[in-house]
């Protein structure tokens, strides 16, 4: 169920322990041959599939109207992308989970596939902050992605790659170009940290081999990323929830 589709005495009569979500992802170029929403689509895909499996447990969700805004400090020069400030991002996030909690509501989940580490770090405040007002909220997906058990590790494939690649041949096969592209690989180090893609060489806007994605091995990444999500909002609902690195959290300062 969309909040957006109800009037405001609907919103007023949901249950307190309603589990809101949250769909956020920029618009960012990845590569010649994936929509600049993919981050943005693959978020929402998860959402819905865990909304369904919740509401099919019985257990209230509802969706928020979804943000198509991120920071992107890393692809902010190709055409297509829109970056925001974190700090913009943070006020933002933090303002809708302080309106929530104004009307009793606690619980948020947060589906973000989105890891510029500026952006965790505009979310993650965020939740933070939020705990002041009495919000329980998690945002799982870059928690279990920095702590690598999201994805098995692939040497060199960071973006637009045969991962984010395959997602999208099996959730949204219709919006992908022709991916059969040389592929690009380079070692990003510390000091890379600083710059962004085009002066990396990635001037095509992707880092990986998108040419050996299949749909077959993104189903199996799906199917990962909805058990991640529900594994934390199960924890959530025990009191408890997943924490990004301590070593992340140290340099974000969050």
């Amino acid at each position: 169920m969309e909040m957006g589709q109800l009037t405001w005495k609907d919103v007023e009569s949901l249950p307190k322990n309603t589990i809101f979500f949250l769909t956020i992802g920029p618009m960012e170029a990845h590569g010649p041959h994936l929509p600049i929403s993919t981050d943005f689509l693959i978020a929402k895909e998860v959402e819905k599939r865990v909304m369904e499996i919740l509401k099919n447990k019985e257990i209230n969700c509802i969706a928020l109207p979804s943000l198509p805004i991120g920071v992107c400090k890393y692809l902010k020069n190709f055409a297509g992308t829109f970056s925001v400030e974190w700090k913009s991002l943070y006020k933002i996030l933090l303002k809708i989970l302080e309106q929530l909690s104004e009307h009793d509501f606690k619980y948020v989940i947060i589906c973000n596939f989105h890891m510029d580490p500026l952006h965790i770090k505009a979310i993650h405040k965020a939740i933070k902050k939020a705990e002041n007002f009495g919000i329980v909220a998690c945002e799982p997906l870059s928690i279990y992605y920095y702590r690598g058990e999201l994805f098995e590790k692939l040497e060199g494939e960071i973006h637009a790659d045969v991962k984010e690649t395959s997602l999208a041949l099996y959730l949204f096969p219709e919006m992908v170009k022709n991916y059969k592209i040389k592929e690009f690989i380079i070692k990003v180090g510390l000091l890379d940290a600083l710059k962004n893609f085009k002066e990396l060489g990635a001037i095509d806007a992707y880092i990986g081999s998108p040419a050996k994605s299949n749909a077959e091995y993104g189903e199996k990444l799906f199917k990962k990323l909805v058990e991640k999500c529900l594994e934390a909002i199960y924890m959530l609902l025990e009191g408890k929830k997943p924490e990004l690195p301590k070593k992340l959290k140290i340099l974000l300062r969050i």
